[in-house]
């Protein structure tokens, strides 16, 4: 397999994965397990769709990258946070 395509399926993993944790209730929706993982996937599906030049791919994950990066931050800040 080609390495780019293990890059996409391991941002696939993390973003399903996350949303399979959270749909189950092992995640909560403002822990750092499930925006890190949110994040995490949606920067290596950036990386595959630049790479492919999958500019609607790219648009979706950037948008998913930037909603998990502040969701992120404000867990950090203390605004949101639950437990894991």
């Amino acid at each position: 397999m080609v390495v780019i395509h293990v890059v996409g399926f391991a941002g696939t993993a993390l973003v399903l994965g996350a949303y399979m944790l959270i749909s189950t209730g092992r995640l909560r929706p403002r822990s750092y397990g499930y925006q890190g993982m949110n994040l995490a996937g949606a920067l290596l599906l950036t990386f595959y769709a630049i790479v492919l030049s999958a500019w609607a791919v790219l648009a979706l994950n950037v948008a998913w990258g930037v909603i998990a990066i502040v969701a992120l931050l404000r867990v950090v800040l203390g605004q949101q946070r639950e437990p894991a």
